[in-house]
């Protein structure tokens, strides 16, 4: 059985073959085996988001990362506290990608997507660049090592509030990893640096095999309302969620796709507008398939952002 990902408001009693549970609220923690990851929702009732594979699953920590695993596949997941200056962050950030790589190789496994949750996402530092940038910059030194052509993870990174920085990774011992773009955006690798401080290195979408069933599964990137490389519709959450949503489905169809687990993150949330999106997502990706979440996007002029997982069938 390959992984399934589902959402539910209760935790499961038995554990053995989950590979990780992830609880929404305001503080990012681990506490009973459950990861928490700083984020506020907005659904009505308490969700979690469940990861099970059907496989006995271990636990061991590595330089700080918790990491849950089974025969295929591998959760790792690391607190960091943030610290005052720029460059103390960048080498805790630099080594924790240091150590995710390791681990995954360790075991033969190779990563799918990175997840990043950092307080006060825009906030600059006395070198004018943000905690993004610093992100961006700690990514792009480490993966110049690993990679030597563009097949980057998927990953998604958003802004908390706290003083505490989270990043957990997703490895598989898998068969055919492709690396997928958008053909209705630039590649973010590929960005004008005349334009851009940072130059943020992942894949838009990777899709991968299951090495015992032969299912495939598509793990898409925090998607927003960009065309080209340009914010489309700032601040108006409408269109900007209409966008984002053209983006996200290149890669899936939402519709009838019970096997689509997506969040949402929203900044700037207006309480006037939360029935009216609670609404749009209802219809859009089922009652049950979605969490809404507050968190900070990467522009200051974003409001929205896509992410998810889903059966490799539904491809477009």
């Amino acid at each position: 059985m390959s992984i399934k990902i589902s959402l539910t408001n209760k935790i499961p009693k038995e554990r053995e073959d989950i590979l990780s549970i992830m609880k929404f609220s305001e503080s990012v923690d681990r506490h009973s085996g459950i990861l928490s990851n700083g984020l506020v929702q907005y659904n009505e009732k308490d969700i979690f988001e469940v990861w099970q594979i059907n496989q006995p699953t271990t636990s061991e920590n590595f330089n700080n990362i918790f990491v849950s695993k089974s025969k295929n596949y591998m959760h790792g997941s690391i607190i960091i506290d943030l610290k005052k200056s720029f460059e103390d962050n960048q080498l805790t950030i630099i080594q924790s990608y240091k150590d995710f790589f390791s681990i995954a190789e360790k075991n033969n496994m190779r990563i799918i997507k990175i997840w990043h949750y950092f307080p006060q996402l825009l906030k600059k530092y006395e070198n004018k660049k943000t905690n993004y940038a610093l992100l961006c910059e700690s990514r792009e030194l480490v993966y110049k090592k690993y990679f030597k052509n563009q097949n980057y993870p998927a990953a998604t990174a958003i802004g908390i509030s706290g003083n505490k920085i989270l990043m957990y990774f997703l490895a598989s011992f898998c068969d055919k990893y492709e690396t997928i773009e958008n053909k209705r955006q630039v590649s973010s690798y590929m960005y004008p640096q005349d334009i851009f401080q940072e130059k943020p290195m992942f894949s838009r979408a990777v899709s991968f095999f299951d090495i015992d069933d032969g299912k495939e599964k598509i793990f898409i990137s925090g998607t927003a309302s960009i065309k080209g490389y340009k914010s489309m519709h700032a601040l108006d959450l409408k269109s900007q969620f209409d966008e984002a949503l053209r983006n996200y489905q290149t890669f899936i169809r939402v519709e009838n796709n019970k096997t689509n687990i997506s969040r949402i993150y929203v900044s700037k949330l207006q309480n006037k507008d939360v029935p009216w999106i609670i609404d749009k997502l209802d219809k859009t990706f089922g009652t049950n398939n979605y969490v809404l979440l507050k968190g900070d996007i990467c522009r200051e002029e974003l409001l929205i952002e896509l992410e998810g997982v889903s059966d490799g069938k539904y491809k477009v």
